[in-house]
């Protein structure tokens, strides 16, 4: 539910349904989502990031040269 609950609508059937007023963005800019989205330089969650990333991006082009060349 998340944001419609927040919002106290309910959720609605269709997918990609956006509320028109401006509540979701009030709502994010409220205290507790001031980290969202940050990285912690300082963990290995950036290393994991970044090693993640070219595990797939590898794994894609191998992927992609075996099937279509």
């Amino acid at each position: 539910m998340g944001v419609f609950a927040e919002l106290g609508n309910p959720a609605v059937s269709s997918l990609g349904a956006i509320p028109k007023s401006d509540a979701a963005y009030q709502i994010l800019q409220e205290p507790t989502y001031d980290n969202m989205g940050d990285i912690n330089w300082k963990t290995g969650e950036t290393w994991g990031i970044l090693f993640s990333g070219a595990i797939v991006g590898v794994s894609a082009i191998y992927l992609f040269n075996r099937f279509y060349k």
